[in-house]
């Protein structure tokens, strides 16, 4: 895993060079969100005021590494208000990404062999995660996130933006499960729910000054 940093004397435990390492209390966001922009300018508007709410809380984004879609937008906005951002992308995606390399400028990139590095860099870089709409991938990404909190593994907040009511289906099913048997330690799956997106920071912020910033046990997040 190779990374791009610009703060002298921080060094990750393998000695390379790190803006900003393992904290016990990691008040990052991590941000899954679609390669795509969809069909609902909403999402779009969405996206940046995400982004923009990040960095005026002086927070950081830690996200995919793409510069489209909603991706592009959540990061872009970031960093038009002087927030800081972590692009975490997979070699063979960064090359995708080469024609748009100077459309966006982070203060840290971290290039992962394969995506399952990807996640787990992402995970052990923040302390709260964000689904906004998106595909398959975005989908995949939040709920390993919530399999891993009701496992016990981790307590930090986690969020469905629910703009446009994207995530009802999925709300919907998470209550057939356990209405049909199938979701064991509910509460410890269930999402925050928020469908304004001015409303996410301060409610992560709520939830980890009540308590919700575990940052996980380092040996069972390097087994993931």
């Amino acid at each position: 895993m190779h990374q791009i940093c610009r703060r002298e004397n921080c060094l990750t435990s393998s000695g390379r060079p790190c803006l900003f390492g393992y904290m016990s209390q990691n008040r990052s966001i991590c941000v899954y969100c679609g390669s795509q922009s969809g069909n609902d300018p909403k999402f779009q508007h969405a996206a940046r005021a995400l982004g923009n709410s990040i960095a005026s809380h002086g927070l950081r984004t830690v996200y995919g590494g793409g510069t489209s879609g909603l991706m592009g937008a959540v990061a872009e906005a970031a960093i038009a208000g002087n927030g800081l951002v972590t692009g975490i992308i997979p070699d063979f995606l960064q090359s995708r990404e080469a024609a748009n390399a100077n459309r966006l400028s982070f203060d840290e990139l971290v290039v992962t062999g394969d995506m399952h590095e990807r996640k787990h860099a992402m995970f052990e870089k923040s302390g709260a995660f964000v689904a906004m709409p998106g595909g398959i991938g975005t989908l995949e990404e939040i709920i390993e996130i919530m399999t891993w909190s009701q496992l016990g593994r981790h307590r930090r907040p986690m969020v469905l933006a629910n703009i446009s009511g994207f995530w009802d289906p999925l709300l919907e099913l998470l209550n057939h499960m356990g209405t049909t048997g199938f979701l064991h330690s509910a509460h410890l799956a269930r999402p925050l729910v928020v469908a304004d997106p001015e409303k996410i920071v301060p409610t992560i912020i709520a939830e980890w000054d009540a308590g919700g910033t575990d940052a996980g046990d380092p040996e069972v997040i390097d087994k993931m």
